[in-house]
């Protein structure tokens, strides 16, 4: 943001709040916290912050600075955050995982040979 686009967010602002002032030394130090905040982001921050009935005051430069999100973004991130770390999980899991020993398949072949055994000895169908 220039400069300029900050008088002119200060223009807005005395639109919603006519008691808000604004000189050269306000206009400098709002500049050195926006200046890396494009000027759309802001006055759309600012429409939201005059749309809060909470705020009865004139926002400060921090207040119009930071990207606001709805609930729906908020909701939607943290469900691709949580997808991407299921997702690695089950690759951490995959890379870590260990065939059964000989043992452990020797002890199901007896289990499945023993059901077979009493399945035909009973007449009972599977």
């Amino acid at each position: 943001m220039t400069k300029f686009e900050v008088g002119e967010l200060f223009d807005e602002i005395v639109f919603y709040y006519p008691s808000f002032t604004g000189n050269s030394k306000k206009i400098n130090a709002w500049y050195i916290v926006l200046q890396n905040v494009p000027f759309d982001l802001a006055l759309e921050n600012l429409h939201l912050y005059v749309g809060n009935p909470e705020n009865k005051y004139s926002p400060h430069p921090g207040a119009l600075s930071v990207e606001r999100k709805s609930d729906d973004d908020r909701y939607h991130d943290y469900m691709r955050i949580s997808g991407m770390q299921m997702l690695e999980e089950a690759e951490r899991m995959h890379k870590n995982a260990v065939p059964p020993t000989d043992e452990q398949r020797r002890k199901v072949r007896e289990l499945i040979a023993k059901r077979g055994s009493n399945d035909m000895g009973t007449g009972s169908q599977p």
